[in-house]
Parts: structure tokens; C-alpha cells; sequence
């Protein structure tokens, strides 16, 4: 099996300037990063890619990321939900998501997708 020399992570932010921050922050730990602003593109990035984690801001200027969530599940690679905006329905619909709240700070996002290939990593093992 071949492994790509960089690890991917999809970003799905709809807000440009939060999505530069977030991508320059990701490629200073040395990762490739997919970004996507709307929904439609980030539905057809999951269809289309390879990619070992994402990051999925849930309001996409008011589109609901929900289909986008499922796609994820379906294709089994670890992610977390972003939102500015209240989770807690959310959190009770998909309980076992990890889900942060916006604004983050760079390390909180660091932290969090060094978890998430942890486990991108194990369950590609297992």
C-alpha cells in the first residue's frame, strides 16, 4: 500500500479570511489542505479525494452541513464540526462527533487535528 509523503486534511470554512488562517496554520505542521467554501464544492471533494481528516464548519452562509456530515460518516475518516453558532442540537443529533466551537485558537486547532490523524492513523491499521 502506498502512503502519500503528506497527510490531508479537507477544510471546509466559508468565510475566506478564517479559512486562509486555518489552512496557513495546517501547512506550517507540514500537512496538504484541501479547502472548500461552500457545499456543494466540499460534497464533491468528498467524493472525488483522498483526504485523512476534515474539518467542517457546519453553517455554510446559511446551507446546513448536515449532508455533509453523513457523507463523512459514510466514508469513515475521522472529522470535526466547527460552529460559531450554538451546537447542542447538533451535539444531540450526532452525539459521538467531536464538535469545537469558533472562533479557535491556532494551538486548540493544532491539537485537534494532530488528535483526529491519531485516529485516522489507527483505524487505517486496525
Amino acid at each position: 500500500m502506498m502512503f502519500a509523503a503528506k497527510r490531508r486534511v479537507l477544510l471546509v470554512e466559508d468565510d475566506p479570511f478564517v479559512a486562509m488562517v486555518m489552512e496557513e496554520t495546517l501547512q506550517s505542521m507540514k500537512l496538504e489542505v484541501l479547502v472548500d467554501l461552500n457545499l456543494g464544492d466540499a460534497l464533491r471533494e468528498v467524493d472525488a479525494s483522498d483526504f485523512d481528516v476534515a474539518l467542517v464548519d457546519v453553517d455554510l452562509r446559511g446551507e446546513n452541513g448536515c449532508p455533509l456530515i453523513l457523507a463523512l460518516l459514510e466514508k469513515q475518516v475521522p472529522f470535526a464540526v466547527m460552529s460559531g453558532g450554538d451546537l447542542s442540537v447538533l451535539a444531540a443529533e450526532f452525539p459521538h462527533i467531536r464538535m469545537v466551537s469558533k472562533p479557535l485558537e491556532m494551538a486548540a486547532l493544532q491539537q485537534l487535528v494532530r488528535e483526529l490523524l491519531e485516529e485516522s492513523s489507527s483505524s487505517a491499521q486496525g
